[in-house]
């Protein structure tokens, strides 16, 4: 049996690595409001006891999900059932743990986006232990022993580990001392937020040394050496001169004049990365080198870029092309997407293209906000309610269209696996940002799985929000509007559901019967996609269709709350349709195969909130 059990987790390791980008499900969890797996890691010694919710209910706190939580989760299988595939964790890099002043008030840096070291994982998430018993060190090299073991644990289930990394900014590590007295006074909002300054560089900036909150100089402030390895970083994030130092600008998120490249963001502290500067290329090198670590010695298998728009295009062009020569032929197995939070395909696709005009990728791939955002309009509505599908259709038209030079949006170019950005494209309907989580107030269980529906249909990289699996509601959200109340614990201590509850709700089968459906139909994971129907009426029809058309399927969502028909519509000529029958694959309701003849219209139908699959067979 032990012997049996060896080889099915060797294939289950060579699977993921083997596995293309475009045959993964990707979860994202946000590690701290997932499932705190041990609670003697909630207040880390030394750290100020007040960071943490033990009630797990102030979002603006530390509620106490780690790694052990997904860990437990891993080993119970919970993510195979589901169908996941990857993993991406929100940052585990050792932050700042409080600021002052962040969105108008304090907060804590639960959510990872505040580093302070970037060479160390941060307490909140670790154990002293592993799951077998074997005692960690109390130390750097402890906790990261621990991270290597749950991207192990990972690896022996089959799934990937993508690791979320910000480049823009750190935490609050350092402070304007306005009033020159060299303390950092804490309740001052002026030192720790100064309004932005277009020309030079504040002069008054000093590093914090406030141990209860983990606001100290950055690191790593030196070489490293850590799981046997020795990491030639020189220190050049602990060095001041590394950072702009140029203050806030309030309206910098939606800015495009340069301006959102150089500030700080609140109490966040910009990098300073712009091309030609006396310190760019040891930045760039810095970086390299802690990542080249984590995607080989720690094995995690990609990257998720935090703030990308934040950051000198050439920068990323410099990051990516020295990462990938790092890494060797190892650069084929990984994947570097970015986090745009823009709706403009021209925006989002230019930093998968460099800017030297080299056609080789910068990014590999993007989040894809032009998606989401006209798929959350037709599907995000309260109660019956419903957008149109129109826009939609056109939104998935942009990921092969050009731009007014003529150049594709998004790069056709392939990277080192032979895929290109187009189709490592990563699809997603909500996120732990102000897009918040998909189901708010007033809309509904069924609505909510039919968004996962859409994306697990539609090209690219699928991308599912923690809880989603559970239709799991913030009911202080509303459609509409932007916040981060869609942040709350998913498996509470008290009044939470159990991973049994879970698994067995609708919303689980529901998203694991896609997830299987796609694992099971290579169209539907690699075909191209068609636009068959959109419009007003709530349906939004498209087929998935091998290149020569010999193989296709038709997908009818339903957002009204009748049933909805399509039609009459015409297959594309190339699908080799003659003699096939339209069975439906997978229905959330009562559906019919459907008949269908070289020359005749089609005449579809969806049950009211709720969709089918349609794969062409022969009778």
């Amino acid at each position: 049996m032990l012997f049996k059990t060896l080889l099915l987790a060797c294939a289950l390791i060579h699977y993921a690595d083997a596995r293309p980008w475009t045959d993964d499900v990707i979860y994202f969890a946000m590690t701290d409001r997932f499932l705190d797996g041990d609670a003697a890691n909630n207040t880390p010694p030394g750290s100020d006891p007040e960071l943490h919710d033990a009630t797990q209910k102030d979002i603006s706190r530390y509620l106490g999900g780690d790694l052990r939580g997904v860990e437990k989760a891993v080993q119970a299988g919970y993510f195979n059932d589901l169908g996941v595939t990857a993993l991406w964790l929100t940052p585990v890099v050792r932050n700042v743990w409080r600021s002052g002043y962040d969105l108008g008030g304090p907060k804590t840096g639960y959510h990872g986006y505040w580093a302070q070291d970037w060479l160390d994982i941060d307490p909140h998430l670790t154990s002293p232990a592993s799951l077998t018993g074997e005692p960690y060190p109390d130390s750097a090299e402890g906790r990261m022993r621990h991270y290597r073991d749950f991207v192990k644990l990972a690896h022996a289930k089959g799934l990937k580990v993508i690791q979320d990394v910000v480049l823009n900014h750190a935490g609050p590590v350092f402070y304007y001392d306005v009033n020159e007295n060299s303390i950092f006074d804490v309740k001052n909002e002026a030192e720790w937020i100064q309004p932005f300054m277009k020309d030079g560089h504040r002069t008054d900036a000093k590093w914090a040394d406030l141990p209860q909150w983990n606001a100290r100089r950055t690191a790593p402030d030196g070489p490293r050496e850590l799981l046997g390895v020795k990491i030639p970083t020189r220190g050049t994030l602990a060095q001041l001169e590394s950072y702009g130092r140029k203050g806030f600008s309030a309206d910098s998120l939606g800015k495009t004049d340069g301006e959102e490249v150089t500030c700080d963001f609140f109490s966040l502290r910009d990098l300073w990365t712009e091309p030609g500067s006396a310190h760019f290329d040891a930045l760039v090198d810095e970086f390299v080198e802690i990542h080249h670590f984590y995607l080989t010695t720690v094995g995690v298998d990609g990257l998720r870029v935090d703030t990308v728009k934040h950051v000198h295009h050439p920068f990323w062009d410099a990051f990516t092309a020295r990462l990938r020569q790092r890494l060797g032929p190892a650069a084929a197995e990984k994947i570097l997407f970015g986090e745009i939070y823009d709706g403009d395909p021209a925006r989002l696709g230019q930093y998968t293209w460099r800017t030297d005009g080299s056609t080789a990728p910068s990014l590999d791939s993007v989040l894809d906000f032009n998606f989401c955002f006209n798929a959350r309009e037709y599907l995000r509505h309260p109660g019956t309610l419903h957008g149109s599908s129109d826009a939609l259709g056109k939104s998935l038209a942009t990921r092969t269209q050009t731009d007014a030079t003529d150049r594709p949006f998004y790069n056709p170019n392939p990277g080192a696996d032979g895929l290109n950005s187009q189709q490592k494209m990563i699809t997603f309907i909500e996120n732990h940002d102000g897009l918040n989580r998909f189901r708010v107030a007033g809309v509904t269980a069924e609505r909510n799985r039919l968004a996962q529906a859409l994306v697990l249909t539609l090209p690219g990289i699928p991308c599912l929000y923690y809880g989603t699996e559970f239709d799991l509601q913030d009911r202080d959200g509303k459609p509409g509007q932007d916040g981060e109340t869609g942040r709350q614990m998913f498996y509470r201590q008290r009044g939470g559901p159990s991973l049994a509850e879970v698994k067995s709700s609708p919303a689980f089968a529901e998203i694991s019967k896609l997830a299987a459906l796609r694992a099971k139909l290579p169209v539907l994971r690699t075909g191209k996609v068609v636009p068959l129907w959109a419009g007003d009426d709530g349906v939004f029809a498209f087929a998935r269709a091998s290149a020569d058309g010999g193989s296709f399927v038709v997908v009818v969502m339903n957002a009204s709350a009748k049933e909805g028909v399509t039609g009459p519509i015409e297959l594309p000529a190339d699908f080799k349709a003659e003699g096939k029958t339209l069975q439906p694959a997978l229905s959330t309701g009562k559906a019919k195969p459907v008949d269908h003849t070289a020359t005749g219209p089609l005449r579809l139908t969806a049950p009211a909130s709720g969709m089918v699959v349609y794969e062409a067979s022969l009778p």
